[in-house]
């Protein structure tokens, strides 16, 4: 990666932080913060902007990395933690690497003055070697999990769930399926 695109992607991520600092009220205290890293494996720059002001704490914050065969990651997170303790949290990212292969990623969730907490997460990845697909959810102390698996290279498809109950423990399925639908052992 060359100097000029370096300091193109910094001065992106200094804009970006700027602008969300912008955004809050001129009684909020506040910290911004900018880290950048170069070598000869890559480049990696995050910041953030952290304010409070009248109990409640507002974060924003943002990664962006490169690296020099070609591999990328970039990300947003969200954080705001209320004056009653309710809170909510968000954050997504998305990647590729160098072989073909990309991710991506993303979460909302939210908690109550009381701690009761919702939302949900979704995660994706595909490459040369299989694909793999994954969702969590969670309500009113109930949280499941749902993963979908394929290995390329023998056509085998896992799919699962796990499930925890508040107060009850976890509970789990899954099976396997080769590429014409038929059940086979996990394993394989």
């Amino acid at each position: 990666m060359t100097r000029s695109s370096i300091l193109r992607m910094t001065s992106l991520t200094l804009l970006c932080v700027t602008t969300m600092a912008a955004m809050h009220t001129a009684d909020a205290q506040g910290r911004f913060h900018v880290r950048g890293v170069s070598g000869a494996r890559g480049t990696a720059v995050n910041g953030g902007y952290t304010t409070a002001s009248g109990g409640v704490i507002h974060h924003q914050g943002g990664t962006i990395i490169h690296g020099v065969n070609g591999g990328s990651y970039a990300g947003h997170n969200s954080y705001t933690r209320n004056a009653d303790g309710s809170a909510s949290l968000s954050q997504n990212g998305h990647g590729a690497t160098a072989a073909g292969g990309a991710y991506s990623t993303s979460s909302a969730y939210n908690r109550s003055s009381t701690g009761a907490l919702t939302g949900s997460s979704q995660t994706e990845g595909s490459g040369p070697r299989g694909t793999y697909d994954a969702g969590t959810t969670t309500a009113n102390g109930v949280t499941t999990h749902d993963t979908t698996a394929t290995n390329n290279a023998t056509g085998i498809t896992y799919d699962g769930q796990t499930t925890y109950t508040k107060g009850q423990g976890f509970t789990h399925s899954g099976s396997c399926t080769n590429a014409s639908g038929q059940s086979v052992a996990c394993g394989q």
